[in-house]
């Protein structure tokens, strides 16, 4: 099952022209059902290794702990992933997030940091501007997922331009989650004109009713994004990924030679 579903989610992905996936699970949605941890992992696993010989789609994997769940149980979660560490490339926190404070998850994502996982977290989506700073502060993550919060703190602004720490914005799950109530309210141009490095991504795309194509183009249709915009917007997420500069350096300039190439 879950060789098929990412498998399912790599073909549609190619179709839009996606290039390079940093792809999220939730181990303990299944462990908590009776399936091990190897089951999920493997499947995935075997999944992103077919797609990246076949499809030629480079991934990152990123293994989240639930937020409404506790402490200990990510605990847990991490001992389940060290056996496959290498498979791992870093470690997020989503699920719920109001009531859920970062905070809560300190000392397993210094762990996580000890075993030399990178650090992501939901912050700032449905929680307030606090969960942002307590992300960056507490779980020394290195970009938000989310932070659509951000605006709220001229402060928070400035660091997040300083530090160059990006924020992987979804749009349409947005919408669907009613994070925002229309997509004229979503202040994803704001946060970019700000100096931010906005990213534009797909969250759960199967249930919010958005790929990746559909996100980028919903957020340019409803905002008349222009063509510099949407340039900047398509640099942003390579250059907010966990590539080498190497790579990174590749598919901007193919994204750069793309644009040039537009009447």
């Amino acid at each position: 099952m879950f060789f098929d579903l990412t498998w399912a989610y790599l073909t549609k992905v190619h179709s839009q022209n996606v290039v390079h996936v940093e792809v999220f699970f939730d181990p303990q949605t299944h462990t908590e059902r009776g399936v091990a941890f190897d089951v999920v992992i493997n499947g995935i696993k075997k999944a992103l290794e077919k797609g990246k010989e076949e499809l030629n789609i480079s991934y990152k994997l990123i293994m989240s702990y639930l937020r409404h769940l506790s402490e200990e149980e990510a605990f847990k979660t991490l001992e389940e992933a060290l056996p496959f560490k290498d498979w791992i490339d870093g470690v997020g926190l989503d699920s719920s997030e109001v009531g859920n404070p970062p905070s809560k998850f300190i000392n397993v994502f210094e762990a996580s940091a000890k075993h030399g996982f990178k650090l992501v977290a939901h912050a700032g989506e449905e929680g307030p501007v606090e969960y942002i700073w307590e992300a960056l502060d507490h779980l020394k993550i290195d970009r938000i997922d989310h932070g659509n919060r951000c605006l709220d703190d001229d402060t928070l602004v400035q660091k997040l331009i300083e530090d160059n720490i990006a924020l992987t914005l979804c749009p349409l799950s947005n919408l669907e989650l009613k994070v925002i109530q229309k997509m004229e309210d979503h202040n994803i141009v704001e946060i970019l004109d700000r100096g931010i490095m906005a990213t534009i991504n797909s969250d759960d795309p199967a249930y919010f009713g958005g790929y990746m194509n559909e996100n980028y183009y919903e957020t340019a249709k409803v905002f008349n994004l222009s063509k510099d915009q949407l340039l900047q917007l398509a640099i942003n997420g390579f250059e907010a990924s966990w590539l080498s500069p190497e790579e990174k350096d590749k598919h901007i300039l193919n994204v750069k030679n793309y644009f040039s190439a537009l009447n």
